[in-house]
């Protein structure tokens, strides 16, 4: 746990379940990041301590962010919260927000006013118990005071009425990369779509391919894979790889706007990607990127290997302003502060 020496009661909780990091807390480490920039007291409350280390906790330590890991259960999520009376608890993924809509009905009864936020995160639906606990999440959405979702597909499946929020990362501190790796970013799963990615280098024999990322599609994938794909695994943190990528591919089947598209073009990294989720607002085909369906990628990927230099860099200018203007800390922040101060 890391301590900070603020007013606990002024304090922004950002709760959630996790075991690894996904988009869910790479969001987390952007808000933190965001709230605390805009001068916001911020802690990071993880429901349950998976393994010896989690790790984020690293990225949290390095920004100077407190957390805290509780025991997974409810009772101790409401003791905690008793105790050290936040003004906002904003939940992220289904179990933290389910516990933070159960924690709100058990202090109906007290003094303490707390506000119950909500990010709506998941583009796919899962199956057995995960569709259960989606389908609790997500009509139970009405018990928290708001609640935002990060695309309009994933807005129209919440009964409840949200407020569909533009991811964001801080773009402060981003290097322009220099790299010409062509690269698939993300957790090796069915909605990911690894397996086109794998098609895709299938088709280009003569360029060669990196995927960074592990899952549950992963032994199957490396099986029988194309001479001129690599295999990075899992990566605790891309920081000091995006500067060698020069084009990064999301080929998922569902999503909401990913985090890897925004990391990406903020550092002028142009995206070609299927038209899931939010992408449309973020990417202008021939502008700053490339929307295209599935059986089309490999034609946009021709289509950048033609470009000549001029065009490349007036794409990666365009990519960085689009996420500067519209999709940056600065840009975001504003909105979700006003949520909270309602």
């Amino acid at each position: 746990m890391k301590s900070q020496t603020h007013n606990q009661k002024d304090e922004i909780w950002l709760l959630l379940d996790s075991r690894d990091v996904g988009g869910i807390e790479t969001h987390i480490l952007q808000l933190a990041q965001g709230l605390k920039q805009f001068q916001r007291s911020v802690r990071v409350i993880f429901l349950c301590k998976y393994e010896q280390t989690h790790p984020l906790t690293i990225a949290l330590n390095n920004a100077n962010i407190s957390y805290r890991f509780l025991d997974g259960t409810l009772r101790e999520l409401l003791d905690y919260t008793r105790h050290h009376c936040p003004s906002v608890i904003h939940s992220h993924g289904y179990k933290a927000a389910i516990y933070s809509r159960l924690l709100r009905l058990s202090l109906l009864t007290s003094h303490q006013k707390i506000r119950f936020i909500n990010t709506f995160h998941a583009g796919e639906v899962g199956k057995g118990k995960l569709a259960l606990y989606d389908i609790i999440d997500r009509w139970s959405a009405r018990f928290s005071h708001h609640n935002f979702a990060v695309s309009e597909l994933i807005s129209q499946r919440v009964p409840s009425q949200t407020t569909v929020l533009n991811n964001f990362i801080d773009t402060t501190n981003l290097n322009p990369s220099t790299g010409e790796l062509i690269a698939f970013v993300g957790r090796l799963s069915h909605e990911k779509a690894p397996d086109r990615f794998i098609d895709l280098a299938k088709k280009h024999p003569r360029h060669t391919f990196h995927i960074y990322g592990s899952g549950p599609m992963e032994q199957e994938l490396e099986k029988q894979p194309p001479s001129n794909i690599t295999f990075h695994g899992h990566q605790d943190s891309m920081e000091t790889i995006w500067s060698d990528i020069g084009l990064l591919v999301i080929s998922s089947r569902y999503e909401g706007l990913p985090m890897t598209a925004l990391e990406a073009m903020g550092r002028g990294i142009p995206v070609i990607s299927t038209p899931v989720g939010n992408m449309s607002k973020l990417i202008q085909t021939e502008v700053n990127g490339w929307i295209t369906e599935p059986e089309a990628l490999s034609q946009a990927l021709l289509h950048w290997f033609e470009l000549s230099s001029i065009n490349k860099v007036e794409i990666q200018h365009a990519a960085q302003r689009t996420i500067q203007d519209q999709f940056s800390s600065n840009a975001v922040i504003p909105q979700i502060l006003k949520v909270y101060e309602v």
